[in-house]
């Protein structure tokens, strides 16, 4: 019977300790966190961008993504219309078009 609950005693503080191990090795590093604070902050996603995007200029969204631009986020999203490329910034605060 102790050497069962030894066995299980043991089992048990090894994947503790293994979980520990792993959670440190991947841990978010403090730039990447604060850069994913701002993106949940945003009142206009990503995909509303597009949106946006696509209803002021019309054609199909290629490309889109999220970058840090004069100290704020600023959604750029790729747009391709009748074989013409346009690349449209819009703020990720207020979801104005910042450039056509």
């Amino acid at each position: 019977m102790l050497r069962a609950f030894s066995y299980t005693l043991l089992g048990l503080l090894m994947t503790v300790t293994a979980t520990t191990a792993v959670a440190g090795v991947t841990e978010v590093r403090p730039e990447y966190s604060f850069v994913s604070m701002m993106l949940a902050a945003n009142s206009v996603s990503l995909p509303q961008a597009a949106k946006i995007a696509k209803h002021n200029y019309g054609g199909k969204v290629v490309k889109a993504e999220t970058q840090k631009r004069g100290g704020r986020l600023v959604h750029h999203i790729r747009l391709i219309n009748k074989g013409r490329v346009k690349t449209v910034l819009i703020d990720a605060g207020s979801g104005q078009v910042i450039s056509p």
